[in-house]
């Protein structure tokens, strides 16, 4: 599903107080969040979230990615996931988000690096919910589909 950033994210309440509960609960934050970001270039943001729901106040953004995916980039990144995700919320989850400048679908290595960023989390016994993708024109969810070799 895509969703145009047309700025039309639900006023009032802060991204941080939002209960995420739900992929649509999480897209609207990543829409929220993805208005506030400078996007120079490929970088990966993510987020912990509690078991009630509740994110945690810390959003991290990772800047500079190299384009084309290393398994010790990947495996660094999940390290500080699971130690996220294993200390602060034990019970809880993470979410992230893939975001690039410019426009245009989803390119085959940014594929290649949500895939091998979903496998490593999995492994690792991380909850997480499906990644999310972002460029200048939209936000979605990357589908298992997505993901597939």
């Amino acid at each position: 599903m895509d969703e145009a950033l047309d700025g039309s994210a639900p006023p009032g309440e802060g991204v941080a107080m939002r209960l995420l509960q739900t992929e649509a609960d999480i897209t609207r934050y990543w829409r929220a969040v993805r208005e506030t970001l400078e996007v120079p270039s490929a970088q990966l943001s993510f987020l912990a979230i509690d078991e009630r729901g509740v994110a945690q106040p810390q959003l991290t953004t990772i800047d500079g990615l190299p384009t084309t995916p290393q398994q010790h980039v990947v495996d660094d990144i999940v390290d500080v996931l699971a130690a996220v995700n294993h200390q602060l919320v034990p019970r809880g989850s993470v979410a992230v988000l893939w975001t690039r400048p410019g426009r245009g679908p989803m390119r085959p290595e940014e594929s290649t690096w949500l895939r091998l960023l979903d496998d490593e989390l999995r492994r690792r016994g991380v909850t997480a919910w499906p990644p999310h993708y972002a460029n200048e024109a939209y936000l979605r969810v990357v589908l298992a589909d997505d993901l597939a070799a």
